[in-house]
């Protein structure tokens, strides 16, 4: 669309509801739904604690494609703490 300049942002995946959003967490508070059509990922594989890196336009705030850094190994709860690092 006119006027949407991408960037990315880094944050985990802090939240999955349902089989149709995953939510993830950035540094600054703000809040990117990942969903199963997102490009990039395997939205059935994702974990509670991926770090994710999402590519989101400035305009209409949403997810153009998104990409897993880090794979939680211990597939616990993500508390938040560890945003980030």
């Amino acid at each position: 669309m006119p006027r949407e300049i991408p960037y990315f942002v880094t944050g985990n995946v802090v939240e999955i509801l349902s089989q149709e959003v995953a939510i993830v967490k950035v540094t600054n508070g703000n809040l990117y739904h990942l969903k199963p059509n997102t490009p990039g990922i395997d939205y059935y594989r994702l974990l509670i604690g991926d770090v994710v890196q999402c590519e989101v336009t400035s305009v209409l705030t949403r997810v153009l494609s998104a990409r897993v850094i880090k794979k939680n190994t211990d597939a616990g709860e993500c508390d938040g703490s560890t945003l980030g690092s």
